[in-house]
């Protein structure tokens, strides 16, 4: 197994001999196994080992053998000691999820404060098939059935070739002792029990089933790119970008015989769930309600008239912001400038506006409107609704819950980037104009 390892590394150029390395290492076989491959190859290479405090006496022995370890192959070894119950129930994760980020977290602060050029870890083929797996169970397109990447960035996998009996077999003929972390006969966990329940089982109808899943995923792999590019090139026909915000046309799109594939392709990575993608899909062919939300942990989609538009979530701005004068806007959440000026000329701008002085009270108020709020807008004689003046504008939910407006100590006097208020408009009368500018951002 050590040349086909070797040959991996050359074929794939994963890394070279003259590369600073850090390879995670628990002490169980398979970083045992990488370690010794690494060692007689003739790489360099340091050693990372994370005790999570989770094992008792079991977590400080591995810690010892690992130490211990690194001084035969004279080998540096860099361990850190984590609270990772307190941290997973401070992010409120589970704990294998806690551990994960932990450890990646601190592998690459090591890297970049020892100048590591690759981090390896010791992933192997039957790994790849559990990603899978989990991957199926959680709801995932083709890219799901690629199992691991070999290479991601800096951190590389370089066993993902050998299979699992392969290291087993390699430690038992060089006789190399490790470590076995006893949770991982633990069936409660997802990968646990895909490994000692589903697979065994799935060896009864093929005895073959690793070889088989692993030429399937290769398949996979070719089969993700093709669908990758189609729905590159239909993103081009369907949507467009602008800034942060994606639309994509509705009719457009319920034209394409692959809808499902183009969306979850195009919306997937911003967080929406196989489930929401079907629901949306089943809202656009029965209902095509506007105004229909979806929201994902990064981002919100609604469906509007002709396009969906998804945007990512924003930050909740809900206290409300006191201007004392013309000069206290440092503090606002959008670029504000408010100056006097003996300028009358009425413009017609929406991010520059012309008030009366004499018709506005400090303090002013900045904030987000509210359901209920109405204004006498610029050139009427009565009074509505925000609600209606936004419909009236056509302007989408985004824009909506995007729009700001300024009061003063007794009227709505701008909806920002809209309209303001008729009761402070200049006229011939006024004698001092408050000018005030905005960029939105």
């Amino acid at each position: 197994m050590q040349k086909k390892i070797e040959q991996h590394i050359v074929q794939r150029q994963l890394f070279n001999k003259t590369d600073k390395l850090l390879l995670a290492f628990s002490g169980g076989v398979d970083s045992m196994v990488l370690a010794h491959i690494l060692h007689h190859l003739g790489y360099q290479f340091e050693l990372a080992h994370c005790n999570f405090k989770l094992r008792g006496q079991e977590s400080e022995e591995e810690t010892a053998f690992c130490e211990a370890f690194a001084k035969t192959i004279s080998t540096n070894i860099h361990i850190q000691y984590f609270d990772t119950r307190t941290f997973a129930k401070t992010h409120k994760l589970s704990t294998q999820m806690a551990a994960r980020t932990l450890r990646y977290n601190w592998f690459n602060k090591l890297r970049e404060q020892n100048q590591f050029k690759y981090i390896l870890t010791a992933h192997h083929a039957n790994d790849t098939i559990e990603t899978v797996f989990v991957n199926i169970v959680r709801g995932t397109g083709i890219n799901g059935l690629q199992g691991i990447p070999e290479k991601q960035e800096y951190l590389i996998r370089p066993m993902l070739c050998a299979s699992k009996q392969e290291i087993l077999t390699y430690a038992k003929l060089h006789h190399i002792n490790y470590r076995e972390d006893s949770s991982n006969v633990e069936v409660k966990y997802k990968r646990n029990f895909i490994r000692h329940q589903i697979v065994p089982q799935l060896k009864v109808l093929n005895p073959a089933i690793e070889e088989t899943l692993l030429t399937s995923i290769q398949f996979f792999k070719q089969s993700a790119e093709i669908v990758k590019h189609f729905a590159q090139d239909k993103f081009f026909d369907i949507c467009k970008e602008e800034e942060d915000t994606l639309y994509i046309h509705i009719q457009a799109l319920l034209n394409e015989p692959f809808k499902d594939t183009l969306l979850f392709e195009w919306l997937f990575n911003k967080g929406f769930k196989t489930h929401q993608i079907q629901q949306l899909i089943h809202s656009l062919l029965c209902h095509r309600l506007s105004g229909k939300q979806f929201t994902s942990a990064t981002h919100h989609l609604v469906i509007d008239r002709e396009f969906m538009i998804v945007k990512p979530l924003l930050n909740k701005i809900e206290k409300e912001y006191i201007i004392n004068s013309i000069t206290d806007t440092q503090h606002l959440p959008i670029s504000l400038s408010i100056n006097e000026s003996d300028d009358i000329t009425i413009t017609n701008k929406t991010l520059q506006i012309k008030l009366d002085a004499d018709k506005v009270s400090f303090p002013l108020t900045l904030r987000r409107w509210k359901t209920g709020d109405k204004f006498q807008p610029l050139g009427m004689k009565g009074f509505k609704k925000l609600s209606d003046f936004f419909k009236d504008q056509k302007c989408s939910i985004f824009d909506k819950q995007n729009t700001f407006i300024l009061c003063d100590q007794h009227q709505i006097i701008w909806i920002i980037g809209h309209r303001i208020d008729n009761r402070v408009k200049i006229t011939e009368q006024t004698k001092r104009v408050l000018v005030l500018s905005t960029s939105l951002k």
